[in-house]
C-alpha cells in the first residue's frame, strides 16, 4: 500500500466524486445514478477495483479510498468486508434512496 502522507490530486478528484455520488438522489434522475452505479460494478470486474484507488494507493483489490484513513483514525477495519460495504452495499443504498426520494415523494433532482 502507498503511504498516504500527504492530500495530493487524486485525493481531491476521488473525495469530490465520492461526495458527489453520495448527493446524487438529490442532484440526478434515478436512471443516471442507476448507469452510474451500473459503470462502478463493471470497473470493480474488470480492474478489480477502483481506478483512482488504484493510482492513489496501489493495486490491492481489497483497497477503498476509505481503508488507509480510517485505520489511521485508529479504526480496526477488514478490508474485505469494507470492500463489499463500499462497492456493493451503499451504491444500492443510495440508489434505493434516490427511487424513494424522487418516485415516492415525488421530489424532483435538481440536475435533470
Amino acid at each position: 500500500m502507498k503511504q498516504t502522507k500527504d492530500f495530493g490530486f487524486i485525493f481531491w478528484v476521488h473525495l469530490i466524486l465520492i461526495l458527489i455520488a453520495y448527493s446524487s438522489p438529490f442532484l440526478f434522475r434515478w436512471q443516471l445514478i442507476l448507469t452510474g452505479i451500473l459503470l462502478l460494478f463493471f470497473q470493480q470486474m474488470i480492474f478489480q477495483g477502483c481506478l483512482l484507488t488504484h493510482a492513489q494507493l496501489g493495486k490491492d483489490p481489497y483497497m477503498t479510498f476509505y481503508y488507509p484513513y480510517l485505520t489511521l483514525l485508529g479504526f480496526n477495519i477488514n478490508k474485505k468486508k469494507l470492500k463489499f460495504l463500499m462497492t456493493w452495499i451503499i451504491p444500492i443504498l443510495v440508489l434505493s434512496f434516490a427511487l424513494i426520494w424522487q418516485i415516492i415523494f415525488n421530489i424532483k433532482p435538481l440536475i435533470w
